[in-house]
């Protein structure tokens, strides 16, 4: 946990770092967007990698809203 100070009574709080929850919903939803615009990208694009991009990019993201709304529930 990390600890912050207030500025004006000098009272340290600790706050719980909640990041860490963000990180791998993230990384699949960048992930999926970046094959989505390198498929865009080829000539000849491929279904398969068309479809992984796009349900990496939509798992993500739906990863990501139920992990905000779970901790927005605390």
């Amino acid at each position: 946990m990390l600890s912050v100070k207030c500025d004006n009574c000098d009272h340290l709080v600790k706050v719980e770092d909640t990041t860490k929850e963000y990180r791998l919903p993230l990384l699949f939803v960048f992930l999926g967007l970046t094959v989505l615009v390198y498929v865009r990208n080829l000539s000849n694009p491929g279904i398969v990698i068309t479809i992984l991009g796009g349900l990496s990019a939509t798992s993500g993201l739906v990863w990501l809203v139920v992990t905000r709304l779970v901790y927005n529930k605390d």
